[in-house]
């Protein structure tokens, strides 16, 4: 290097490249800013949307009357325009001091730095402002296509509500009048579920009105699909018996209804359900909880609920007679006059068994004692009664009839009265009943278990179900025990 340095004509070399270095960095330095070139270019922005600001949406509602878009010439160097994105370029519109009716209402905008506009087209639009409204509407449901064959629609559970609120400007609420969700069928024999159910808007041409804001947009519902089905009371019967010492005083099942379902034929057959409890498997006194298992009738599916509890109330024997309970005379016709002849005092005592609380509460008037004369003629009858009593009362000894004696007579023959204007004596027609008194014309009785009527008949039992009606035509067996049958 040294032996470079000291050689003279490197030296001058180096001098002279120093120093053209040095002349084109001041000719640069000193040279007129106006001779600097700079690459612009311009842009076309098509469709920028304009921005809403300052607008109270829950108080207003905003329609453009032209264009809710401009269209923007801008220019600046090639590097900015070319890799600008068109979200860069933001059209505004201030809506803060806006007021109900049709506004014309300026544009401002923002550019990306460097970038500056030529022009904007349009600079001001007009739109048209309207106060929002709200109001409640509850929710129709319908259907489309059907489902499995045989099976029924039940009542739609909605949640979270079955009511929704409708938003839009005064003149569009207007026309709505009602929200309707549809629910598409396709055999389905079980429930149908869905969570999400878009609700919609209509008009009274069941037009849907497009722009309503419906609060909520959905719901979930739930549409029970079943068999046809049938709510029947339930009635309590029984089989097998109580030892003879022990009576019901109680029966009580937990429900007073249960559902039947099936086709609806078999279910037009139905009035009642009757679950069947069996007294054989007691054996004391005091109060039981039985578990009874429904079935469903004949010709039907299933019941609901499928068992059933049953209190049932057992009580040790007790009997009291009931004095001077009144016969009542049943089906005289219109050409008859009837009356009991014997006993004379027209009453009966009976002799009743049951559980000793109830015995205790009752008395006369709640026992029904009927002679039922229908179609029978005029005449001496011995007529076997009919004895109504309370559930759980029964007749002490029901294997031996109650009979009254009963008198039809027919109306006794009027007497002539002469005639207000002649003064004559109109003369009746002749009866073509048989004459009360004559031996041949009285009919003997024809009942069958006739033995004679008695002041005091003998008490019988009551019917099987002991429900308080004892026909004492008939003797039939107690399932209750009471009285030890």
């Amino acid at each position: 290097m040294d032996k470079w340095m000291n050689n003279n004509n490197f030296n001058k070399i180096l001098a002279l490249a120093f120093g053209i270095i040095l002349f084109t960095m001041v000719r640069i330095d000193t040279a007129p800013v106006g001779q600097t070139t700079v690459d612009t270019k311009s842009k076309i922005i098509e469709n920028v949307k304009i921005e809403e600001i300052g607008l109270d949406k829950d108080k207003f509602v905003l329609e453009y009357k032209d264009v809710d878009s401009v269209s923007m010439e801008v220019k600046g160097k090639n590097s900015d325009i070319s890799f600008q994105f068109s979200d860069d370029y933001k059209v505004t519109l201030d809506l803060s001091k806006v007021e109900p009716g049709d506004n014309t209402l300026p544009l401002s905008y923002s550019l990306p730095r460097g970038v500056t506009l030529v022009r904007m087209t349009p600079k001001e639009v007009n739109v048209h402002v309207e106060l929002r409204n709200t109001k409640s509407f509850p929710i129709t449901l319908v259907t489309k296509g059907e489902p499995a064959a045989g099976y029924q629609l039940g009542t739609p559970v909605l949640q979270p509500t079955d009511t929704v609120e409708v938003t839009l400007p005064d003149n569009e609420l207007s026309k709505v009048v009602k929200v309707q969700g549809t629910i598409e069928l396709n055999g389905e024999n079980e429930t149908f579920k869905e969570k999400k159910l878009k609700l919609h808007a209509y008009d009274n041409e069941g037009k849907e009105v497009k722009d309503a804001v419906i609060e909520p947009a959905t719901v979930s519902v739930e549409l029970p699909i079943t068999l046809p089905f049938k709510s029947l009371p339930l009635d309590i019967g029984f089989t097998g018996q109580l030892p003879g010492s022990l009576v019901l005083s109680n029966v009580t099942p937990e429900l007073e209804s249960v559902v039947v379902y099936g086709q609806a034929n078999a279910l037009a057959t139905l009035s009642t359900y009757e679950a069947s409890v069996d007294l054989s498997a007691i054996d004391s006194a005091g109060t039981k909880q039985l578990k009874v298992e429904l079935k469903p009738p004949a010709g039907t599916e299933k019941v609901m609920p499928e068992t059933v509890n049953v209190s049932l109330t057992i009580s040790e024997i007790a009997e009291r007679t009931v004095e001077a309970v009144p016969i009542k005379l049943q089906g005289v016709g219109d050409e008859f006059e009837g009356s009991i002849v014997n006993p004379t005092s027209k009453d009966i005592a009976l002799t009743l068994t049951g559980a000793p609380t109830l015995l205790n509460q009752l008395n006369k008037d709640d026992i029904g004692v009927v002679a039922d004369v229908t179609g029978l003629t005029a005449g001496t009858h011995e007529v076997s009664l009919r004895v109504s009593l309370p559930k759980f009362i029964a007749l002490a000894n029901s294997s031996v009839p109650l009979t009254v004696t009963v008198q039809l007579l027919s109306p006794a023959t009027p007497v002539p009265t002469p005639h207000p204007d002649t003064g004559s004596v109109t003369t009746p027609e002749p009866s073509s009943e048989p004459v009360i008194g004559d031996e041949e014309a009285t009919e003997k009785p024809t009942h069958s278990g006739e033995v004679g009527a008695t002041a005091t008949p003998v008490p019988t039992d009551s019917s099987p179900e002991n429900n308080g009606t004892a026909n004492t035509s008939t003797n039939s067996e107690n399932p209750v025990g009471t009285g030890g049958t």
